[in-house]
Parts: structure tokens; sequence; C-alpha cells
């Protein structure tokens, strides 16, 4: 954690000074670009380190001009002893900002809650539930949250890692609908996501929160190489940019390029999809003369229909791929999360965990 952690923190007026600054005046453009509305009204997802409080800085110095109005949500996720506590102290620093902050506690460890999934896709889970019930007690048009472009870059390489295709490399998204829960059948609800400062570099927006002077709250978790992504930002990030300097840079640029012909064949996909599907069932033969490559695409995008998560690793599309291929009515293959498909009378079915088909 760093220094500064004083429970009472005075009110804090004007951290930007008398002028905005680049970082400011983006996000301003940012939000005019995305909303009718005059005055939107954000959430912020704020975990109380550096780059969500840069991004709360910067929402509230919106906010004191009337580009939006601003609040914050901060998740105990109960995976720490201290999270109670940084709870405490997020609360001081929203206080000192003049920002309402809510704050949301999960019932239980995430594992227990979300048994098999790891530890990071389960707290995930928790948090994003929490983000949609706090974003429909308060009105909020969006949840934003403070991801850059060196995390944009991490995430591009964790799903080439995983073998997830050019839906993977088109890494996370600036403004995107989650259906929450994506990973069940139960009741959905639709959750508007904005990462304003995905093209920012980290070191910008790091700046903007220590030169604040307010405390930054560091999740120690973040340097645990037992974790995936902290291998790939403290080890393969780095390797890489020794190899090839720029090589973060060229990552997150990939993922906008990707993102674009992502979008020009889904519609080719989608359009082949909407004569595939009848009550929910995939009819193979509809597509099963397609190229492989759209094939797969219209598996993945139905996938996302049903379940509101197209997130399948690739070798889990091919298994579905080949469960129709092989023809044998009755047969399932799992794709994920307690998630499966069954091949019948000629088509393919999503059944969800323990529960019907869909």
């Amino acid at each position: 954690m760093s220094k500064h952690l004083a429970d009472d923190i005075p009110p804090i007026s004007r951290p930007f000074g008398s002028s905005e600054t680049g970082l400011v005046q983006r996000a301003r453009a940012f939000i005019a670009d995305r909303f009718e509305a005059s005055q939107p009204r954000l959430l912020v997802g704020y975990s109380g380190g550096g780059d969500s409080l840069a991004l709360l800085l910067v929402l509230r110095e919106l906010a004191r001009v009337d580009a939006c109005s601003v609040a914050a949500v901060h998740v105990d996720h109960r995976l720490r002893d201290e999270a109670e506590q940084d709870a405490h102290r997020v609360g001081s620093i929203c206080r000192s900002l003049g920002v309402d902050v809510m704050v949301r506690r999960s019932s239980h460890h995430p594992a227990r809650l979300f048994p098999g999934v790891g530890i990071e896709e389960a707290a995930r889970r928790v948090r994003f539930e929490a983000f949609r019930d706090v974003a429909a007690d308060v009105g909020a048009d969006a949840v934003l949250l403070g991801h850059h472009a060196r995390d944009q870059a991490e995430t591009v390489l964790l799903h080439a890692l995983r073998g997830s295709g050019l839906h993977g490399l088109s890494g996370m998204a600036v403004d995107t609908v989650l259906d929450v829960p994506w990973w069940s059948g139960d009741d959905h609800s639709l959750l508007r996501v904005l990462r304003p400062f995905l093209a920012e570099k980290p070191d910008e927006v790091r700046r903007v929160a220590e030169q604040s002077g307010l405390p930054i709250i560091d999740d120690p978790s973040n340097d645990d190489s037992s974790f995936r992504r902290n291998r790939v930002r403290h080890e393969l990030l780095l390797l890489m940019e020794d190899v090839a300097p720029g090589a973060t840079g060229r990552l997150v640029s990939l993922a906008a390029i990707v993102r674009e012909d992502e979008a020009a064949l889904d519609d080719v996909a989608n359009r082949l999809l909407e004569r595939a599907v009848s009550d929910g069932a995939l009819d193979w033969e509809t597509f099963w003369g397609a190229p492989f490559g759209l094939q797969r695409r219209v598996v993945r995008n139905w996938v996302f229909l049903l379940r509101g998560s197209g997130d399948l690793s690739l070798d889990r599309v091919d298994a579905v791929i080949a469960l129709a291929e092989r023809g044998q009515g009755g047969k399932r293959v799992e794709i994920g999360g307690g998630w499966s498909v069954e091949y019948r009378k000629r088509s393919l079915r999503l059944v969800a965990p323990g529960g019907p088909q869909r």
C-alpha cells in the first residue's frame, strides 16, 4: 500500500488546477461522443488503486463543469484481511472529493460462490454483479472502468495464450453492453461498460493519481506471480519490450484492428445465424457448408445469443462443430462453466448448468 493512508482526508477542491489536462479533455470528448444527454449519470468502479482513482478524479472534474454526474462503487470481494479497512479508506477518499460511494461486500469468498472457475473469474463475477445492482439502484447510464493500454496488451496476450482466436485478440471493448450474469440461466440485466482510458499510457494515468496527493491503495495480489495475468505483466510484457521496444503499443493497435475486422465478419456470421436458429436450436444443415472459420463464428455468436457470453476457447468451439459433424444424437460436449451443447435431430442445443435446454 502507498503512503499517506489517513482515515480523515481534507476536502479536495481542484486537483487539476485551473486548466484541463489532455487526459481530462480526451475523457470529455469520449463522454460527449457516447451520450445524447447533456449530463449522463456515470458510475466509477473504484478499487482504491491508482488507475481507478485517476478515473474518479477525471470524471469528478467533468462533473464539476456539468459534463456528467458521477458516483463510485467499491466491491469488497472478501479476498484479503485488509479489505474492510480498504473500503473505509475508499469512503474517506470519496468524501474528500464530494463523490457518493456505494460499498458492496461479497456474501462469501468468491471461490465458494463460483467454484471451479478460478479465483480471478469468480471475483470478476462478484464484481460485475455488484456493478449491475448499484448501477440499477442509482440509475447510472454506464459503469466506467480504469483499464489502460497496458491492461489491453495483457488481455490480448492472455487470450492468445488460451487460444481464443480473433475474438480474444480484439481485447477489451472500449464501449460494450454485458448481459449479467453471463455465466448462468438466471434473469439477466444489461450493463453498459465504458473504458475511456483504454488507449492511454499507464504512466500518464498513474501520474494523475499521484499528483492529487490522495492515498493510492495498491492491492498486493497484483504482484502475486501465481496469477497468470501478473506474470504476463511483470515478465512476459517486459521481455517483449526488451526484444521489440514498443510492443505494448503495437498489441493495443492490433486489438483495435482486429476489433474492426471482427465487426465485419460478425455481420456476415449473424446473417447466417438468423437463418440457422429456430426456438433457440442451431440447425446444423443451414451452415454446415460454410467455411470453417465462419462455422466457428456462428457457433460462438449463437452461444453469446443464448448465454450472454461468447468467451469460448477455440478448442471448445471446435468441439461443438465436431459434435455436429459426427451426427450422433443425444451426445454432448462441455463448453465451460457447467454449460454444454447437445446434438439432437440435426440441431445443436445449449444446456444450462443443471438446467434445461435453451
